[in-house]
């Protein structure tokens, strides 16, 4: 069976024909390194990304200190992104974004919040936690909510509604010491919290750690609704939802919170 890349990767190639070619082309890779605690409810994020560029950024997060963009790989730049593969998963995946990032897209909704990063960390997790209600609304009662892929900011926005929460992550300081008074659950459980869940909030991360699939088969499988927030992989959210099933996808496109100045989030849903 084809993994939801390898289907990607049909996809960004039927897709393209009234593109023109050039705006695939890879122009530029970077790796970035970073330490930031963006509010007082967040936990100290220590992470790495890399961006792929075409006509638009690509992105997907790695572990610190694990992105190279060094000599080694010149030879990818250049290269048609919906045919480059990368030195590492993270790298495909965000060439792979950048090649997405050239096609057109047709969200539900566009919004644009500014301001500091910290201004930005918090209106980002209202809007996504409002796509969380409005997910959960439409269970008809439901109340259980599994946050997979640890935000702080959206445990405690969470925190203050009718809600039963669950959360797992892969960070061992989280798994021991749990977020705001909430435990956490070791990321190989995910697949069970999604299950048990009416709604589960998944962050895009999840599919450079290969849980992503689990998690929508989980969801499938149990009927439980499935919103996915989308940094990695901002530009797949489309077809996370016309695809792949997903209920909601909420993608942030770069330039992301991290920096000053406004930044774009999408909303992509589908009905059922």
């Amino acid at each position: 069976m084809h993994s939801i890349i390898d289907t990607l990767r049909t996809i960004v190639a039927e897709s393209s024909h009234n593109v023109p070619d050039d705006d695939f082309r890879l122009r530029a890779l970077w790796g970035v390194d970073y330490r930031s605690q963006p509010t007082a409810y967040e936990r100290f994020m220590v992470y790495s990304f890399v961006l792929a560029q075409t006509v638009r950024q690509g992105c997907c997060y790695a572990d610190f200190g694990t992105v190279s963009v060094d000599a080694d790989g010149d030879a990818l730049i250049g290269g048609d992104a919906r045919e480059t593969v990368g030195r590492t998963d993270e790298e495909s995946i965000a060439i792979l974004d950048a090649a997405f990032g050239a096609l057109p897209r047709d969200p539900q909704r566009r919004l644009v919040i500014d301001g500091r990063p910290s201004d930005k960390a918090l209106a980002r997790a209202e809007v996504i936690v409002e796509e969380t209600l409005r997910q959960l609304r439409r269970t008809g009662g439901g109340k259980r909510v599994a946050q997979i892929g640890v935000m702080g900011n959206l445990v405690h926005l969470l925190q203050q509604e009718n809600v039963t929460l669950a959360t797992s992550d892969f960070d061992q300081e989280l798994i021991e010491h749990g977020i705001l008074g909430v435990p956490v659950h070791h990321g190989d459980h995910s697949a069970e919290l999604v299950a048990d869940a009416d709604v589960a909030l998944v962050c895009g991360e999840t599919l450079a750690s290969n849980t992503l699939e689990s998690l929508v088969t989980a969801a499938r499988d149990n009927d439980t609704r499935l919103v996915v927030f989308a940094v990695s992989g901002c530009h797949f959210a489309q077809e996370y939802v016309h695809t792949f099933g997903i209920d909601a996808v909420i993608s942030e496109p770069q330039p992301q919170y991290l920096f000053q100045g406004p930044s774009l989030l999408e909303v992509y849903r589908r009905e059922r």
